[in-house]
């Protein structure tokens, strides 16, 4: 629900009951209170402290404070549970069934704030105040936005429950300092977080026999290899079963509030393959086999208790029996060892009658980084989808699996947090109050700089650049100290980035494994940079540094380190020894140097250009452009990995040769062939096997079913790279990005080995001011890139690192690509001559690498290239602009 403010007045538009009409209702006239905060006489503690708590924000709202007084129905906001004003209250006023669920209602006089249980109250405050204009959107207390209304009217008339009975974004290694606990603590109850239906289904067979027994009771755990080994239990021992039994029943015991206790087994493979559970089944069968055998033992002590558990890796699959009715399943979103679909995964669990919730992956520091754009959360639309999707199914509850990483993923985790509450919010209205509050007149740059990211947009220099532009901008329309504030936030996590990159760039190895970019001295340094800062911005929560400092993926991450002479990994300790969050006037400074050590990078906006219609041969369209390169050879180039868009005619037999790149690459490949109806999905048509001995080459035999474009998935690989034989044909390659829901799964263009004087050909429509080639991965480690026009204009010559996006821009004048968004290349920041020279909208561009495992992606133009310009496949309305 979200109010619309219009001057003193407060409008909020709920949920009528149809018997009864919301009036408006004064709070504040002039920077006063009107009205005092009514609780029953004989309140709780706990309805006290939500009193005085919600005293403490009005105040803040009105500047007056709110007394709290006990007593009879009079003027003023009322607030306490139904059971204790139904006898006062119009029975309209019944909150809806649910120990979650509150009514707010404002009769002109009075606001009640009503809940059947003390849990719905707690949530009916802050939805109140979440109605007011209160927002926490991070847990960081420079995020939270308390609206000043001296003049304060009421109109508001909600009775709202949750869609998901537990709702709870959590912290891998959680939050590992005080601030930071405090923090995530109160952000949780102020966005209504968790709930009545306490889930517990983690890893837990170590709880109950943990592997420090296995020196004395080897049969207690798997067999696995013919081995005992302590990695899961032996579930057919009956000592097994009892031990756990007996561990679960003692939970409940000493915790009765306690709803669930666990039985998911350890993480990790490891199944018993003893011939007892082997007779019980598969490792899904064995799991669900002892989740049964406790549920039934606890179903007889305590009947109102749950045993807890995931359908996840090796026992994601659905177990062959039906569950007992007290055993809870959580089906993860990752790590589906299935064949099912997830709705086929719900669907049969619920037929096997267990009641199932949703365990999802919002952030996993390994994954993602504390970059921008990667983790789900960090892609909030995408993420919208996915939580309204959950709803949809009934899922009973929401676990999300994140990370202390407000900087890239905050208003990822703000949206999650009032959807799991109402899935029927639009993201957009949620995205756009977000912008509008915390930054007021900024909103407009901090938008496109969210909006790279939200869009998945891949880190780079050329996208750094663009949100220290936007940063720029935003400081210079803000005044307000708390909106700068939350810039400071954003800029420590913007400095964090470009100290990252620095690291990154610096420690890139050859394919031998030296360190070839920078000295051990250069990575040394920058290295410290980003390790010492990223302790310093800890309590912020701006980036998981936990993990990044304490775990075993410092190692990892900053394996580089490790190959420097008598590198001693106890000197990062002196490093991370300062836990100073940097002030305003150092947070300044180093976002001026920011700005400065981006400067050289061009950049510009990638427009999201798409290209719809059927795929066209150029030379039948425009064969002026294919003629203009004259008479040229094909190029012959190893493919690790690819997609290759080709005519065929019905009833053609193809027989393409595979040609390993040299004799220590393998042919082993599982080839596919699909219809094709660009931009849609491929439909699969005939699939096969393609083998020969290492070094040599075969064929695949395949008969085209029909006239038309089809797209062929050699099925090459990692030291199985080969030259893919087509003979003179309409023929390209996807150069794409394989994201989303379309292209999310077709294989990126991986070229093995190419080098200067293998040419690819490309298409630039006329209207093209400029486009993005991005480098993701490969180079040894440098990437050298060469593009060229028909006329032998060289229009690019230089080389970059994986990661990379280089802007290459077309028209006479770089002024003529400022970006629609007002950042990125201005009048000040200039292209090389050549670029400026060339005009080359309406012409096919030839591309040359000299690399090593090159996976390529173009953006803003058709992403397809050809082996020569006659054989150029391009949408067709590509050709039409």
């Amino acid at each position: 629900m979200i109010p619309a403010l219009f001057g003193s007045i407060v409008l909020v538009f709920g949920l009528s009951t149809g018997e009864l009409s919301p009036q408006e209702t004064p709070i504040a006239r002039a920077g006063k209170a009107a009205c005092r905060i009514i609780v029953h006489a004989d309140v709780a503690p706990a309805e006290a402290e939500l009193a005085a708590e919600l005293a403490k924000w009005l105040a803040q709202i009105v500047g007056d404070s709110f007394p709290v007084e006990r007593g009879a129905v009079g003027p003023g906001i009322i607030l306490g549970l139904w059971t204790k004003w139904a006898g006062l209250a119009p029975r309209e006023l019944a909150p809806p069934a649910g120990p979650e669920a509150y009514r707010l209602f404002s009769d002109g006089q009075r606001v009640w704030i009503l809940a059947n249980e003390p849990l719905g109250l707690k949530h009916g405050v802050y939805g109140f105040l979440h109605q007011l204009g209160c927002r926490w959107f991070f847990p960081d207390p420079v995020w939270t936005v308390i609206p000043r209304q001296a003049d304060l009217v009421v109109k508001v008339d909600v009775s709202t429950a949750p869609a998901f009975a537990y709702r709870r974004i959590w912290y891998g290694w959680g939050p590992r300092t005080k601030k930071l606990a405090e923090d995530y603590d109160a952000w949780l109850r102020h966005n209504r977080q968790l709930g009545f239906f306490i889930v517990d289904c983690g890893h837990a067979y170590e709880r109950y026999i943990p592997e420090s027994e296995f020196k004395d009771h080897p049969e207690w755990f798997s067999l696995v290899k013919g081995k005992r080994q302590p990695l899961q239990l032996c579930v057919s021992n009956k000592e097994v079963q009892e031990r756990v039994i007996a561990g679960v029943l003692e939970l409940f015991r000493r915790n009765p509030e306690r709803i669930m206790a666990s039985v998911e087994p350890n993480d990790g493979p490891g199944y018993c393959e003893c011939e007892n559970c082997r007779a019980i089944g598969s490792p899904s069968d064995q799991v669900f086999f002892l989740a049964n055998t406790v549920g039934k033992a606890l179903r007889q002590a305590y009947p109102d208790k749950w045993v807890g558990l995931y359908a996840y890796a090796g026992h994601s699959d659905p177990p062959r029996f039906p569950l007992e009715p007290n055993v809870y399943v959580k089906v993860t979103t990752g790590f589906r060892y299935t064949k099912l679909s997830f709705e086929e995964q719900v669907a049969r669990f619920r037929q096997l009658g267990s009641r199932v919730g949703v365990y999802d992956y919002f952030s996993v520091y390994p994954w993602d980084w504390d970059l921008p754009g990667v983790a789900k959360a960090g892609r909030p639309r995408e993420l919208a989808a996915a939580i309204k999707h959950y709803a949809q199914l009934g899922l009973f509850t929401y676990d999300a699996e994140s990370s202390c990483n407000w900087g890239p993923n905050g208003p990822g985790y703000w949206l999650a947090a009032q959807l799991m509450w109402d899935p029927s919010i639009e993201a957009g209205c949620l995205l756009d109050e977000f912008c509008q509050k915390a930054f007021g007149p900024a909103a407009s740059p901090m938008r496109r700089l969210y909006e790279r990211w939200w869009r998945g947009e891949r880190f780079s220099g050329r996208n750094l650049k663009l949100a220290l532009l936007d940063l720029r901008e935003a400081y210079e329309l803000v005044d307000d100290s708390a909106i700068r504030a939350r810039l400071d936030r954003m800029a420590m996590y913007l400095h964090w980035l470009r100290l990252w990159w620095e690291y990154d760039r610096s420690s890139r190895s050859n394919q031998w494994g030296r360190l070839v970019t920078a000295s051990g001295e250069d990575i040394l340094a920058k290295a410290k940079a980003v390790l010492s800062y990223t302790r310093r911005i800890m309590d912020t929560g701006v980036v998981h540094s936990y993990p990044a400092l304490y775990s075993e993926w410092l190692r990892r991450r900053f394996g580089a380190l490790a190959k420097l002479p008598e590198f001693d990994w106890a000197i990062v300790n002196e490093w991370i020894r300062d836990e100073t969050i940097p002030s305003p006037e150092e947070v300044w400074r180093d976002f001026q140097e920011d700005l400065r050590a981006v400067e050289p990078i061009r950049a510009a906006e990638i427009k999201g250009v798409t290209f719809v219609g059927p795929v066209v041969p150029v030379v039948e369209r425009a064969p002026q452009l294919v003629e203009m390169w004259g008479k040229l050879p094909e190029t012959q180039m190893a493919v690790e990995s690819g997609l290759f868009f080709f005519r065929g005619k019905a009833e053609e037999d193809l027989v393409l040769g595979y040609r390993p790149h040299d004799s220590g690459h393998t042919v082993d490949c599982q080839w596919q062939l699909f219809r094709a109806n660009w931009p849609e999905k491929l439909v699969p048509v005939l699939s096969g096997h393609i083998q020969a001995e290492r070094g040599q080459s075969a064929e695949a035999a395949l008969r085209l079913p029909e006239d038309g474009v089809f797209a062929f998935d050699p099925g090459t690989g990692y030291w199985k790279a080969a030259v893919i034989g087509f003979d003179r044909r309409p023929l390209s390659l996807w150069a794409g990005r394989p994201f989303g829901e379309v292209t999310g799964r077709w294989p990126a263009l991986c070229l093995w080995l190419p080098h200067l004087g293998q040419r690819l050909y490309f298409y630039v429509p006329r209207s093209c001011r400029h486009f993005v080639l991005g480098v993701v991965s490969g180079g040894d480690p440098y990437t050298h890139v060469k593009i060229t026009n028909a006329a032998g204009e060289v229009l690019v010559d230089e080389k970059i690192l994986a990661g990379d996006q280089l802007t290459v821009f077309l028209p006479g004048k770089v002024e003529d690509v400022q970006s629609a968004s007002g950042s990125g290349v201005g009048a000040n920041e200039a292209a090389p001559a050549q670029q400026r020279r060339a005009q080359v909208g309406g012409q096919i561009l030839a591309l040359e690498l000299t690399s090593l495992r090159c996976q390529l992606e173009l953006y803003d133009i058709p992403p397809f290239v050809a082996r020569h310009p006659a054989e150029l496949l391009v949408p067709a309305d590509a050709l039409e602009d």
